[in-house]
């Protein structure tokens, strides 16, 4: 009984690059509850860079399939366009009306102040966030 091989040759082992890292992150934004009359605190997942404007157009981006189905609702108008950080001050896009009810005004302010207390590394403290 005659063996053959397939002719490939055993070569040393051989190292690659590191393993790609995901860098994830959970930050809060507000929402409205369904009967109007509160904020809710919702925790989302980001992977990715995060600055203090990330969660802020993650509210921009509007309400997930599930925060729909428990009726949450966002008073903040919905715009693909994002915003932007310049200085200490967090620019809203163009085609973004300013917020005009207490609640939209609430959701961007305990969004704002979550982020940034997210990204400082700080403990977040406002009387008027959940």
């Amino acid at each position: 009984m005659t063996l053959t091989a397939c002719g490939v040759r055993p070569t040393p082992i051989l190292t690659g690059g590191d393993a790609p890292t995901v860098s994830s992150h959970e930050l809060t934004i507000y929402l409205v509850t369904p009967e109007r009359d509160g904020l809710v605190r919702r925790t989302r997942t980001y992977t990715g860079t995060v600055d203090i404007t990330t969660a802020m157009n993650l509210l921009l981006a509007g309400l997930t399939d599930e925060e729909k189905k428990l009726g949450l609702v966002t008073e903040v108008p919905t715009t693909t366009s994002k915003a932007v950080a310049l200085l200490d001050v967090i620019v809203m896009p163009d085609d973004v009306e300013p917020p005009s009810t207490k609640w939209a005004i609430l959701q961007v302010h305990c969004t704002a102040v979550a982020s940034r207390a997210k990204v400082a590394g700080v403990t977040m403290s406002d009387d008027n966030c959940p």
